[in-house]
């Protein structure tokens, strides 16, 4: 992070208040000023100049703002009006440090930092982060250059603004899929590797209960290890899954034909426990484009979080409406249990990995089927508050439908 901020220093005149203006009606906080005429790349500086440069002003995306010595705003553009969320006129005469708190003297002595000497210097498109802060409050990073000019032997100081949230955030998505990148392929290593140890361990212990037939105290030693011994191999699975890439399959499915499949899968595997499914798909046709195992694997993950929050009888509701995303054609579903819901600090960590409120939950059932639902182009949240039950919201492309 650059500390230097480069600056300008341009000649002006000031306009006389007793000549009639030539720029007709201003945006509020625009202060005319004429420059000396002369001769340049672009020919007589006057009051085509002028204009220009307040157009120029007026349509840029980024804020412009000018200030004088003590850091006052003279005049605000309409990028900076988007920037901020203020208006000119709310602006005009207040410090620029209500717009980055970090400038409290003013971004002059930003140039006082750069050793000012004088010396004419241009901007270089250069700069430095700073903070901005927004008309509600919110902060967000910008990258800010600053620029001196002298009008009629006073100094004042031009800054421009340019929001970089966009920029950063890029800039971490890539270094996260860098990071998960490494993370998965020492993962497939470890799995690879632990499939091995596991594969021994599990030949030993049909060994040691061969050898300990008629002693039913070690046999239960031993279920225990094999018990432990499948949990991890559980485990391992599921950190391969979550870090490695995605690959879809993709083909033509019923969703609604497809949740009551993986349904019927744990009514033979529920210990007898109690679940009812109902599936309202109002005006929807529940056919897209999937892969089917993935989507499973996601409807698999929610009905086990059911299973372990909820008292029998288990009520799942599976709803569904069309919709659109990113301009496709879409199918939303809800999925609602009728257990106890989340509480704040559950729908907070709900999708980051490892967070999990099972006994025996790796943390990793919801940040896969996060990643599952995304990799399809779709997306994956949490419904709104109830006073009982978690709500899940899947939004995902008719692919098929949309291509057709």
């Amino acid at each position: 992070m650059s500390k230097l901020v480069d600056r300008a220093t341009v000649s002006m005149e000031q306009p006389n208040d007793n000549e009639p203006s030539s720029h007709g009606d201003q945006p509020i906080g625009h202060r005319p000023t004429r420059y000396k005429s002369g001769a340049t790349r672009c020919g007589t500086i006057g009051s085509d100049s002028d204009v220009r440069l307040a157009t120029i002003a007026k349509i840029a995306n980024d804020g412009i703002i000018t200030t004088d010595e003590r850091g006052l705003v003279d005049t605000f553009n309409a990028g900076a009006e988007r920037l901020f969320g203020y208006h000119a006129h709310d602006v005009i005469g207040k410090n620029v440090s209500l717009l980055m708190p970090s400038l409290e003297d003013g971004w002059h002595e930003e140039c006082h930092a750069g050793n000012l000497s004088g010396e004419d210097r241009s901007f270089d498109g250069g700069g430095r982060e700073v903070m901005g802060r927004r008309r509600d409050g919110s902060t967000f990073p910008v990258r800010l250059l600053v620029g001196e000019m002298r009008l009629g032997g006073t100094r004042c100081f031009t800054g421009i603004v340019h929001d970089i949230s966009a920029q950063q955030q890029a800039e971490e998505r890539a270094l996260r899929a860098e990071r998960l990148a490494a993370i998965g392929q020492m993962i497939s290593a470890v799995t690879h590797e632990s499939r091995n140890v596991l594969q021994r361990m599990s030949t030993n212990l049909e060994m040691a209960a061969m050898e300990s037939a008629g002693r039913p105290e070690v046999l239960e030693y031993i279920s225990r290890v094999r018990s432990a011994q499948n949990d991890l191999a559980r485990l391992f699975e599921e950190l391969r899954d979550f870090a490695a890439p995605i690959k879809l399959d993709l083909e033509p499915c019923s969703l609604d034909e497809l949740i009551k499949e993986v349904l019927d899968e744990f009514s033979g595997q529920s210990n007898e426990r109690r679940i009812e499914c109902r599936s309202i798909f109002k005006g929807s046709d529940s056919r897209c484009e999937v892969d089917v195992f993935r989507i499973a694997q996601v409807f698999r993950n929610m009905i086990e979080n059911s299973l372990a929050a909820c008292d029998d009888p288990i009520f799942i509701e599976l709803r569904a409406v069309n919709a659109e995303l990113n301009g496709q054609a879409a199918i939303k579903l809800s999925y609602r249990d009728n257990g106890p819901g989340l509480n704040e600090e559950q729908r907070r960590r709900v999708f980051e990995p490892f967070f999990t409120t099972k006994p025996k939950g790796s943390g990793l059932g919801m940040p896969i089927s996060k990643r599952i639902v995304e990799a399809h182009g779709g997306r994956m949240a949490l419904g709104a508050t109830r006073d009982s039950g978690a709500e899940f919201l899947i939004t995902l492309p008719r692919r098929t439908l949309a291509r057709n």
